[in-house]
């Protein structure tokens, strides 16, 4: 999907919710989670090109690929995270909507946590 049809979609689902809303409320989030979901997998066909492009730089500068998958994995969470707790809010749940949140973080720490011990290994080392 083209950004212009992201940004075309994103407008029209705002309208459109805007106008359910009036009649329905409930269902006003419905069509906000579906047309997220849909902006969402547009977004990640995007990603494929990245990563193609991460791993070339990844070889012409010798870096370790596992580093960049870690990057590309805590930057999904990241935005999948956010995307899941602004859809909680949208719907009215703000506690909820925190949790997420948390967990997102708590995740993300959990997946980096294995680099930051390598790398105060290796400060660690150096260190006489």
């Amino acid at each position: 999907m083209a950004f212009w049809q992201w940004l075309g979609l994103a407008v029209a689902a705002a309208v459109l919710c805007m106008v359910v809303r009036r009649w329905q409320p409930d269902m006003a989030g419905v069509v906000a989670v579906v047309a997220g979901g849909i902006l969402l997998l547009g977004a990640l066909e995007q990603l494929e090109g990245l990563h193609r492009l991460l791993d070339r730089l990844a070889a012409l500068g010798g870096l370790r690929t596992d580093y960049l998958q870690m990057l590309l994995k805590v930057l999904g969470m990241s935005y999948a995270s956010e995307l899941a707790a602004q859809t909680c809010e949208d719907l009215g749940e703000k506690s909820l909507a925190l949790k997420v949140e948390m967990a997102g973080k708590l995740c993300i720490f959990g997946v980096v946590a294995p680099m930051l011990l390598e790398l105060l290994e290796t400060i660690v080392g150096l260190v006489p």
